[in-house]
């Protein structure tokens, strides 16, 4: 039994070797393959001297031929300038080779923001089209991109003149059983209220459906949002709801951070409904909630107060319920994996905020003169001196921190909310 353990332990080292192998590369050329690539990777370094990293591996044919076509016609070029101050990336391709994927060898690929890039190849530098990676880079993101396009979608929404570049992701849900809005509830009632605003701006309305389990489609589009969108007119999406193969709600989408766009007329909320979005939300809140009765009735400071007792209780729900509902849908976004159409619930971006407090205490409340809001009689700021406990260091330790507070009366009814809360005035 001793003997064969050596062997035993040779035989696990040269297994464990083969797994751990480095990825092979082929010898053929670019020229040699060129017209039988079916998919595309990029490697990253983020230091010099490192292994390059796959940050990007599409592997849809029909996609890939899309990203081809962009690749350009990879005209001879002089090297890139000594002095580059872009990415210096790998490309590498998946070829067909006697039925086989088979895979090339890294070529280097430097590129930067709104200008071509440079790719090398065996007989020296060629320049890609800016576009190329603009429109591929997303993809480090979409690892589910597919050409797996609904026909009746891509009409839908070339009718409006938008065109369909790859689908994102398929999702199966649950609308919401009502678009009222109730205190400190996660706002997804006014994600599907806001949106069927701009659905209807193109003859849609989901409130027959609501309640009901809907298929939604997610799609990256090839043109970008109108202009008022700018700078983010490249988080080009569009979102397509279906009950079965009837299209029920229709939108365009920006994705993380503020998803929220306009209709595939490129007309905004307070376009479509003449409101702006205070007047648009009242009529979303349930007004006769006991705890939006008491919040509307609290002076500014009370507002305040009321929030850091909600946190030091463990009772994140009062808390937002402290909220402007304009900041409450920000949760919706912030920090959102670009896969989805918005965060699930407050968890995402509380484990790092307020469910990170263990204690809180205020020390001070004091008004603030702000000369930007000199004049209006729904904000109100404040200076706000606090000593805090947290489990962990996010963004700051556990002391005293000074905060400044914005109060808005976002509605006529709502009384004060909690609008923003930075660390400057």
């Amino acid at each position: 039994m001793r003997k064969s353990l050596p062997v035993l332990l040779l035989l696990l080292i040269l297994l464990n070797l083969s797994g751990c192998q480095s990825r092979k590369e082929t010898a053929a050329a670019f020229k040699e393959f060129q017209n039988e690539i079916t998919g595309i990777e990029v490697y990253a370094t983020e230091k010099p001297g490192e292994e390059p990293r796959q940050i990007i591996n599409l592997v849809d044919r029909q996609l890939t031929q899309r990203f081809l076509n962009l690749l350009g016609p990879l005209p001879k070029t002089e090297p890139p300038p000594e002095d580059w101050k872009g990415k210096k990336d790998y490309l590498a391709f998946k070829y067909n080779k006697n039925g086989e994927i088979a895979v090339s060898k890294r070529y280097p690929f430097w590129h930067q923001d709104n200008a071509p890039g440079y790719l090398e190849l065996e007989d020296g530098w060629h320049q890609v089209a800016a576009e190329f990676y603009t429109k591929l880079a997303p993809l480090a993101e979409y690892t589910e991109a597919s050409s797996d396009i609904d026909p009746q979608d891509a009409a839908f929404l070339k009718q409006y003149g938008w065109t369909i570049f790859y689908k994102i992701k398929t999702y199966t849900g649950r609308l919401p059983d009502k678009f009222i809005h109730e205190s400190g509830e996660y706002p997804v009632s006014l994600y599907y209220a806001y949106n069927n605003e701009l659905s209807r701006d193109v003859g849609l309305d989901i409130t027959p459906y609501l309640g009901k389990t809907v298929t939604v489609n997610l799609y990256k589009i090839e043109e970008p949002l109108p202009p008022f969108m700018e700078p983010r007119r490249d988080a080009n999406r569009a979102v397509i709801v279906k009950d079965g193969i009837k299209i029920i709600g229709a939108w365009l989408d920006a994705g993380r951070h503020d998803a929220f766009a306009c209709s595939l007329k490129g007309r905004r909320l307070e376009e479509i409904t003449g409101k702006s979005w205070g007047e648009w939300v009242d009529q979303y809140i349930d007004h006769q909630n006991p705890q939006e009765k008491l919040i509307s009735q609290m002076s500014p400071e009370k507002v305040i107060e009321t929030y850091y007792e909600a946190i030091n209780n463990n009772d994140p729900r009062t808390a937002h319920a402290t909220e402007t509902r304009r900041r409450l849908v920000s949760y919706l976004f912030r920090n959102m994996d670009n896969n989805r159409l918005y965060n699930y619930s407050y968890a995402t971006n509380d484990a790092d905020e307020i469910g990170n407090i263990t204690r809180a205490r205020i020390i001070r409340i004091q008004p603030i003169n702000d000369p930007a809001t000199a004049g209006r009689d729904d904000v109100k700021k404040f200076m706000v001196e606090v000593d805090l406990n947290v489990r962990r260091v996010v963004t700051y330790d556990s002391g005293r921190r000074i905060l400044f507070f914005t109060l808005r009366q976002e509605t006529p009814t709502t009384g004060w909310r909690i609008d923003t809360i930075g660390t400057g005035p």
